[in-house]
């Protein structure tokens, strides 16, 4: 299937979906976009409960499904903060919560390539900054263009990253 086709599949689909997600109710829901979309991923807005198992009829019609694992529900009331957490298409809600969590993975992913860090003049530094340029910074930046950090918060992500080349670069 080509590009061109899965994207006409897809919209197709969501075309089908729209009437089975509740009707907007107030000038405010008539605005919003009832569905966001990126690449595989959908998530759908709404002010009501979406029964998901209907979603899920019409999702059976194109061979596609609800993953299950992947689903959640969020709810959004005055006061609380635990959509800050919520996971949309790879990045949390909450710039801080996204920003502490791409930290906790990039490590991770500079503690994987430990032996390559290490290994001297074996490998150039040249070879290296690529190679965290592509496999750990990449990690730590992800979708960071949807952040509005505080100039504090911006000061500390730099220092992590500077703390990550220093270990890259094996600078004591």
């Amino acid at each position: 299937m080509t590009d061109d086709e899965r994207k006409s599949k897809h919209i197709k689909t969501l075309k089908e979906v729209r009437p089975v997600l509740p009707k907007p109710l107030t000038p405010l829901e008539k605005v919003l976009p009832r569905e966001i979309a990126y690449a595989d991923d959908v998530d759908f807005v709404a002010f009501q409960d979406i029964d998901i198992e209907e979603v899920g009829k019409v999702l059976e019609k194109y061979n596609l499904q609800v993953n299950v694992d992947k689903t959640e529900f969020t709810n959004l009331s005055r006061g609380e903060t635990n959509w800050q957490t919520t996971n949309k298409v790879g990045t949390l809600i909450g710039d801080q919560e996204d920003i502490e969590r791409r930290k906790q993975l990039s490590s991770a992913a500079l503690v994987k390539l430990k032996n390559v860090w290490l290994k001297g003049d074996k490998i150039t530094k040249n070879t290296k900054l690529k190679l965290y340029k592509a496999l750990v910074k990449s990690v730590l930046t992800y979708n960071c263009g949807t952040w509005a950090p505080t100039q504090s918060q911006e000061e500390r992500l730099n220092a992590f990253h500077r703390k990550q080349l220093k270990k890259v670069l094996n600078i004591k």
